[in-house]
C-alpha cells in the first residue's frame, strides 16, 4: 500500500499544485490555531463571533486546501467539477470545524478536546468524499474500500492529537506541533485516499463541459484562500496586538488591581474567567493564559449549588467562606464578594477573593491560647470545664459515668526552691507527658495551676475503670524523672469524683474532686480517694468498711464458700467456684459485692486475692476428686507484675495440677491496658493454668478478646440467664454465645440457673457447663464432701453424677 500511495504522488500528481495545497492547509491550520486562542480567551459575546468566524475561516481554507490538491490530481483527461456537490463539500467542512471548535472551547478535558478533532476528523473525510462525487470525466471512477477506510484512520489521530495539543497554545512547541498536525490531516486523507482511486476511460461518455480550466480554477480559489486566510490572520494578530497593550486608562487601573492584596477576577456573563489580577493568580498558581476562558466556580470546592457567577452579582451577594483549590491540589478557604462593573466599556462581573488563611491561623491561635496551658500543651480549666458541660448531659442521657481525677503533686513547692524555676517547668512538662501517655479513650488532660491537673474519663460504665486507671497513674509517676542531669522523684495525691454518684454539673464535680483529693493529702504522700460525702451514713458506713476491712484477714473474718459447677447434659460435677463471704462482727455476712471495691480502692484486694488463691488450691488439692477449682481475679490484683510467680509457687506448694485452676477474668482489666493484660494473660497460659471469661456478652468489645486470645471458657452472664423464659432476645443472644463459643471450640459455662425450665433450655441448645441455686447454692466444701470424694457411683470419666437439684 505504501509503494502505491507514493507511486500515486510521484506519477499521478503535480508537485507544484500539490505544494500550493500544502501551503495553504498549513496557513489555515495556524490561523486555526490563533482563532481557537482568540475564542477561548474573549468574553462571552465576542467568544460567539469569532467561534462562527474560525468555522467559516478554517473550515473554507481546509476545503481550499483539498480542492488544490484534487486539481493536482493528473490523469491526462479533462475533469469538471459539480458545482453545488461542491458547495455542500465546503458546508459540511464548515460546520464541523464549527462544532469541534465550539466542543474544545467550552469544555476543556482531554476527552472533549480529543472529540472535536476526532469530529473535524471525520468532516474532513465526508467532505473529501462528497468532493469525489464531484468530479465528472470522460470514464468511470473506481475507489478502492481498504484505501478509503485506512485514508479515514490514518487523518483521525491526526486531527484528534491536534486539536489536544492546540490546548496550551502559548507554548511555541504546542502550537508548532498542532499546527503541523491539522495541516497534515487533509493531505494524508487526500493521497492515500487518491491512491486508492482509479479511472477507466470510457469513450462512450462525452468529454465534460468546463467553463474555467485547472489553471484558473486553482488560481481562483488559491487567491481567494490566501485572501481570506491572510486578512483573518491579520485580524487575529491585530487583535492580540490590541488586547495585550492597553489604553493609559486601562494600564492604570490594571495597577490598581495587581496592587490589591485580594484576588480579583474578571468574569464575563458565561461564568468564564477574562482576567485577574497577580493574587489570583498566586493563589490559583496560574498564570493569566491558563485562566482566561476557564470556568470560575471549577476553582471552588463548594461554589453556591444552583447559582451562577451572574445572578451572585447582580444581587452583590458576600460568600462568607469557600474553599478554593489551585492547580497544585492546595486547599485554600477564601471569602467572595460579587459585583458587576464596566470593564472596557463592556458589562462584566466583577469577583473580589479574599484569602482567609492568616485569619484563620489567628483566629486558631487565640482560641488555642484560650483554652490550652502554654507550658503543658493541655486543656486548660475552661476547656475542661466546657468539655464536662458537654459530657455529663450525654452519659445521663445513656446511663454511663463521667470520671473527674484531681491530681496535686506533693510539696512541688519545695521541688521548684530546690531545682530552680526553670527545671521545675521542664518537670511540668514531663509530668504532663506521662499523664497524657497513661490515658486511653475518650480521656481529657487538663492543667489548673502550678502543680494541679485534672483527668475526665467519658462514657464510663463502672467505676472499676476509674481505679485501673489510677493504678496505671501510680505506677508511672512512680518511676523518677531526669531533669537537668538530676534524678527527681515525684509523687501525687489523686482525688476522684464520679457523676452521677456524687455531683451532675462540672462545677459540683470539680469541687467534690478537689475535696477527695484533700482527703487524700491528709492520708499521706502518693494515695488517692473517692469522694465520700460525710454527712451520708452510707458513706460514712462504707468509710469505716475501708478501715475494718484492712484487718478483717488478720482477724480471721474473711472465708470462702463454694458453688458447684456441672456438666450441662450429663449432670456430672466438673468442678466449684470460690466465694469470699466477709463475716462482721457487728453486720454479719457481708456481700462480696460491698466490700470487694473497697477493698480495690485501699489496694487491700491484692492481698485478699492472693490469700483466696492460696486457701482454694490448699483445699482443692485435698479433693479425692480431681475438681477444677474457679478464682476471680480482680482487675487491681490481675495488675501485680508478681501474679503469675505467685500462682506458679502456689500451686507448687500445695501439689495442685496447673489445669484444675481456672482464673476467671473480666473484660475491664482488657478495657484499660489491653496490650499489657493479653502479655499477663499468655504468662498465665505459659504456666499451664486454665483461663475464663467472666461475664461474657457484657462487654463491647468481647469478640475482639476472643479473636486476641484463646480462652479454655467462656462464661454467660446471669443477667441473660434470668430472663431465659420470658424474654426471646435472651434466649437468641444465649443461643448465639453458645454458638460462638462452640465455632472457637471453647466450653460455654451458663451463670444463675435458678429453674429446672431454665436448666432444660439450656440442654436443649447444648450448653457446656451449669452453675447456679438450682445445681447448688454457695455452701461450705464439707457441705459438697459427696463431690469432692471418691464415689462408687461415678460415670464413665470416674466422677460422681448427680441427679436433681441439691439446694
Amino acid at each position: 500500500m505504501l509503494t502505491q500511495v507514493i507511486t500515486n504522488i510521484l506519477n499521478e500528481h503535480d508537485f507544484r499544485v500539490l505544494g500550493l495545497a500544502g501551503l495553504i492547509s498549513l496557513m489555515c491550520a495556524f490561523t486555526a490555531v490563533l482563532m481557537a486562542q482568540r475564542a477561548r480567551e474573549s468574553a462571552e459575546k465576542d467568544r460567539w463571533r469569532w467561534l462562527l468566524k474560525s468555522a467559516v475561516v478554517v473550515g473554507g481554507g481546509f476545503w481550499a486546501a483539498h480542492f488544490i490538491a484534487i486539481l493536482g490530481w493528473d490523469q491526462g483527461m479533462a475533469i469538471a467539477h459539480g458545482f453545488w456537490l461542491n458547495v455542500m463539500s465546503g458546508a459540511v467542512m464548515i460546520g464541523s470545524v464549527g462544532i469541534g471548535l465550539y466542543i474544545a472551547t467550552y469544555n476543556r478535558t482531554k476527552r472533549a478536546r480529543l472529540l472535536a478533532g476526532l469530529i473535524v476528523g471525520a468532516g474532513l473525510a465526508l467532505m473529501h468524499f462528497v468532493e469525489q462525487q464531484s468530479l465528472m470525466l470522460q470514464g468511470t471512477i473506481f475507489t478502492d474500500v481498504w484505501f478509503n477506510a485506512v485514508a479515514v484512520l490514518a487523518t483521525l489521530p491526526f486531527t484528534g492529537i491536534g486539536f489536544v495539543v492546540m490546548n496550551k497554545t502559548y507554548d511555541r512547541v504546542r502550537l508548532l506541533l498542532a499546527t503541523a498536525l491539522l495541516a497534515g490531516a487533509p493531505l494524508v486523507l487526500h493521497v492515500i485516499a487518491m491512491a486508492g482511486t482509479t479511472i477507466v476511460p470510457d469513450a462512450m461518455q462525452p468529454v465534460p463541459d468546463r467553463i474555467f480550466t485547472d489553471v484558473v480554477l486553482g488560481f481562483g480559489v488559491s487567491l481567494g484562500a490566501f485572501a481570506v486566510l491572510g486578512i483573518s490572520l491579520a485580524m487575529v494578530i491585530m487583535d492580540i496586538h490590541l488586547t495585550e497593550h492597553q489604553s493609559v486608562e486601562v494600564s492604570r487601573l490594571q495597577g490598581l488591581a495587581d496592587a490589591a492584596i485580594e484576588g480579583i477576577v474578571v468574569v464575563d456573563y458565561g461564568g468564564h474567567i477574562v482576567d485577574a489580577n497577580p493574587s489570583f493568580l498566586s493563589l490559583v498558581c496560574h498564570s493569566a493564559r491558563q485562566l482566561r476562558g476557564q470556568d470560575f466556580a471549577r476553582y471552588f470546592h463548594d461554589f453556591p449549588r444552583g447559582e451562577t457567577v451572574t445572578n451572585l452579582s447582580e444581587r452583590a451577594e458576600h460568600v462568607e467562606e469557600t474553599t478554593l483549590v489551585s492547580s497544585v491540589g492546595e486547599e485554600i478557604p477564601t471569602e467572595l464578594f460579587f459585583k458587576c462593573a464596566i470593564v472596557r466599556g463592556e458589562p462584566h462581573n466583577v469577583v473580589i477573593v479574599r484569602d482567609l488563611r492568616e485569619r484563620r491561623a489567628a483566629e486558631q491561635r487565640i482560641n488555642y491560647l484560650a483554652n490550652y496551658d502554654m507550658l503543658t500543651g493541655l486543656a486548660n480549666r475552661q476547656l475542661m470545664m466546657d468539655r464536662l458541660g458537654q459530657s455529663i448531659p450525654t452519659a445521663l442521657a445513656h446511663d454511663q459515668k463521667v470520671i473527674l481525677h484531681f491530681i496535686d503533686l506533693d510539696s512541688f513547692k519545695e521541688m521548684n526552691t530546690t531545682i530552680g524555676q526553670h527545671n521545675a517547668d521542664q518537670l511540668l512538662k514531663f509530668i504532663a507527658g506521662r499523664i497524657s501517655t497513661v490515658m486511653r479513650g475518650m480521656v481529657t488532660v487538663s492543667r489548673l495551676g502550678a502543680d494541679q491537673f485534672c483527668v475526665v474519663q467519658e462514657g464510663v460504665a463502672s467505676t472499676e475503670s476509674a481505679v485501673l486507671l489510677l493504678e496505671r497513674l501510680r505506677r508511672k509517676l512512680s518511676q523518677p524523672f531526669s531533669v537537668a542531669g538530676r534524678e527527681v522523684k515525684v509523687t501525687a495525691c489523686v482525688g476522684t469524683a464520679v457523676v452521677p454518684d456524687d455531683a451532675d454539673d462540672p462545677s459540683t464535680l470539680l469541687a467534690r474532686a478537689e475535696i477527695a483529693m484533700k482527703k487524700a493529702k491528709s492520708i499521706g504522700r502518693g494515695t488517692y480517694c473517692f469522694y465520700e460525702e460525710s454527712v451520708d451514713k452510707a458513706q460514712e458506713d462504707r468509710r469505716k468498711l475501708k478501715l475494718e476491712l484492712s484487718g478483717a484477714l488478720e482477724r480471721g473474718e474473711l472465708f470462702l464458700l463454694y458453688q458447684p459447677q456441672f456438666d450441662c447434659d450429663t449432670g456430672v460435677a466438673t468442678g466449684f467456684e470460690v466465694l469470699v463471704r466477709w463475716r462482721h462482727a457487728e453486720r454479719g455476712i457481708i456481700s462480696p459485692a460491698e466490700f470487694i471495691p473497697l477493698a480495690e480502692e485501699t489496694g487491700a484486694i491484692v492481698e485478699i486475692g492472693n490469700w483466696i488463691i492460696d486457701e482454694a488450691c490448699k483445699e482443692a488439692a485435698s479433693w479425692e476428686n480431681p475438681l477444677r477449682v474457679a478464682v476471680n481475679l480482680s482487675p487491681v490484683q490481675f495488675l501485680e507484675d508478681h501474679l503469675a510467680g505467685y500462682i506458679a509457687d502456689t500451686l507448687q506448694r500445695h501439689g495442685l495440677a496447673p489445669r484444675r485452676l481456672e482464673l476467671e477474668i473480666t473484660e475491664g482489666v482488657l478495657i484499660e491496658d489491653e496490650e499489657r493484660a493479653l502479655d499477663m494473660l499468655r504468662t498465665l497460659k505459659e504456666k499451664g493454668v486454665l483461663l475464663a471469661m467472666d461475664d461474657f456478652g457484657t462487654g463491647y468489645s468481647s469478640l475482639s478478646y476472643l479473636r486476641q486470645f484463646p480462652f479454655d471458657k467462656l462464661k454467660i452472664d446471669r443477667s441473660f440467664i434470668i430472663n431465659l423464659q420470658s424474654d426471646p432476645q435472651a434466649l437468641g443472644i444465649v443461643k448465639g454465645m453458645i454458638g460462638l463459643g462452640h465455632g472457637l471450640d471453647i466450653p460455654v459455662l451458663a451463670e444463675g440457673v435458678e429453674t429446672e425450665s431454665q436448666l432444660a433450655m439450656l440442654r436443649l441448645e447444648h450448653g457446656d457447663e451449669v452453675q447456679g441455686f438450682f445445681t447448688g447454692k454457695p455452701k461450705s466444701i464439707a457441705d459438697y464432701a459427696s463431690l469432692t470424694k471418691a464415689s462408687e457411683k461415678q460415670d464413665e470419666a470416674g466422677q460422681p453424677a448427680i441427679s436433681g437439684r441439691t439446694a
